[in-house]
C-alpha cells in the first residue's frame, strides 16, 4: 500500500492543516509507504494566489497510489485531472454552513469555492472528524454516507503535557510575569470570524465590571490584519488594553508552556471541524475549558469542559465566572481531562485511518 499526502504548504508549517499532514506523516511512515507530495501549479500562480487553487496534477505521483487530499483546496484538480483511487479529509464546509464566514469571501472566491467543492464530489472516500462534518457532507453536497468514514483527530500527549516550571520559564523568554492575583484566560487560534473571539472580549469586559481581577492572552496569529484590527477597536472601545496580551508568533514548543499557566482555557467558536484542537491541548495540559457547543466535545470529555450553548454571551461569561470562583472545581475538571485524554492521541487517528486505507486497496484491486 503506497499513500500521498497532498500538502499544499511547507509540512512544518504552525496552522492546523499543516500539524494534520505533519503528524499523519510522522506516524503513518512507521506502519505503511508513504510520502509528501506537493500540487502542480499553474504558470504565475507564485504572483496570482488565486491559481493557486486551481492545480494541474501532483508532484511525484506514482500510479496507483491512495491519493489523500488533506483539506478542500486543491480538490477541483479531481474535475481535469482525476486520481484513483482518492481520498479527503473534510474538516468543515466553512462558509456553507458558518454565515459569519462570509465577510471572507467575495464573488471571485465564492466561484473558487463551488469549484473545489465540484471536485470534491469526485473523490471515493471522505475522511471526517465530526458527525456534524458528515451530516453537512450528506445534507449540503449530497455525499452517500456510505463514502464518509469518521477519523477522530488526535493529540500529541508527550508534547502537551504538565509542564511545572512553566511559569518561570515563560517569565524569562517572554516577560511574562503573574500580576498579583490576576487570573489567566487563554484563548489559541486566529481571529477568523468563525472563531468569535470577540465574544470573549465581550466576556471578558463584564468580568472585569463584576470586579474580577482577569486577563486574557491570546496565542497565534489574526488570521488577516482585518481582524486584528477590528478586535483592537473593540478593545479599545471597552478599556481593555491593560487586559489582553497578544502573542502572535509562538514557537511549537512554547505553546504548551502557555497552557500551563492559564487558570482557564475558553473558546466560543462558530465553527470546528471536530474535536477543536485548542481544548484538545488543553486537556493534555491538565487544564479546564469553557466551550462552546460547536466545538463538538465528545461525551466522555464533558466534566472537564464547561459547556455552553453558541453565540450566548451571559452562559459563557456565567461559566467563566463559575469556574474563577471554585479552584476546587478547575482542579477536577483539569484531572478529568489529563484521566480521558489518552483516548485521543494520534494512534487512534492513524489506526482508523488505516481501516479506511484497507477499504479503499481492497476496492481497487
Amino acid at each position: 500500500m503506497q499513500v500521498e499526502l497532498v500538502a499544499h504548504n511547507p509540512i512544518h508549517s504552525v496552522s492546523g492543516i499543516g500539524r494534520y499532514v505533519r503528524e499523519l506523516y510522522a506516524h503513518l511512515q512507521q506502519c505503511i509507504a508513504v510520502r509528501i507530495v506537493h500540487p502542480v501549479n499553474l504558470p504565475l500562480a507564485d504572483r496570482f494566489e488565486v491559481l493557486r487553487h486551481f492545480p494541474v496534477g501532483l508532484s511525484q505521483h506514482q500510479p496507483g497510489s491512495i491519493v489523500h487530499f488533506t483539506q478542500i483546496m486543491g480538490c477541483a484538480q479531481m474535475l481535469w485531472r482525476p486520481f484513483r483511487p482518492a481520498i479527503a479529509t473534510v474538516h468543515d464546509l466553512g462558509v456553507l454552513v458558518c454565515p459569519e464566514d462570509s465577510p471572507l469571501h467575495n464573488p471571485i472566491s465564492r466561484r473558487v469555492l463551488s469549484v473545489q467543492l465540484a471536485g470534491l464530489r469526485k473523490m471515493n472516500y471522505y475522511a471526517v472528524n465530526s458527525i456534524q462534518t458528515r451530516d453537512d457532507l450528506i445534507e449540503r453536497l449530497g455525499i452517500d454516507e456510505r463514502r464518509i468514514h469518521h477519523v477522530q483527530l488526535g493529540v500529541d500527549i508527550e508534547h502537551f503535557r504538565v509542564i511545572p516550571d512553566a511559569h518561570s520559564r515563560l517569565a524569562a523568554t517572554y516577560g511574562l510575569h503573574s500580576l498579583d492575583e490576576r487570573f489567566n484566560l487563554l484563548y489559541v487560534g486566529s481571529e477568523l470570524p468563525r472563531k468569535n473571539v470577540g465574544m470573549i472580549i465581550e466576556s471578558l469586559a463584564i468580568l472585569r465590571a463584576r470586579g474580577y481581577p482577569v486577563r486574557l492572552l491570546k496565542v497565534g496569529s489574526p488570521g488577516g490584519q482585518r481582524w486584528r484590527d477590528l478586535l483592537i477597536e473593540q478593545i479599545v472601545r471597552l478599556k481593555l488594553e491593560d487586559a489582553v496580551i497578544f502573542f502572535d508568533v509562538v514557537p511549537e514548543e512554547d505553546l504548551p508552556l502557555f497552557y500551563n499557566i492559564a487558570d482557564l482555557c475558553v473558546t466560543a467558536t462558530l465553527l470546528e471541524g471536530g474535536f477543536a484542537w485548542m481544548v484538545m491541548e488543553a486537556l493534555a495540559c491538565e487544564r479546564p475549558v469553557v466551550a462552546t457547543t460547536a466545538a463538538a466535545i465528545p461525551d466522555d470529555a464533558r466534566p472537564a469542559v464547561s459547556v455552553v450553548p453558541t453565540r450566548n454571551r451571559e452562559a459563557l461569561t456565567d461559566a467563566i465566572a463559575t469556574c474563577l470562583d471554585n479552584s476546587e472545581l478547575r482542579r477536577q475538571m483539569g484531572q478529568h481531562g489529563l484521566n480521558v485524554i489518552g483516548n485521543y492521541d494520534w494512534s487512534r487517528t492513524i489506526r482508523e485511518l488505516l481501516q479506511l486505507y484497507a477499504i479503499i486497496a481492497k476496492e481497487s484491486l
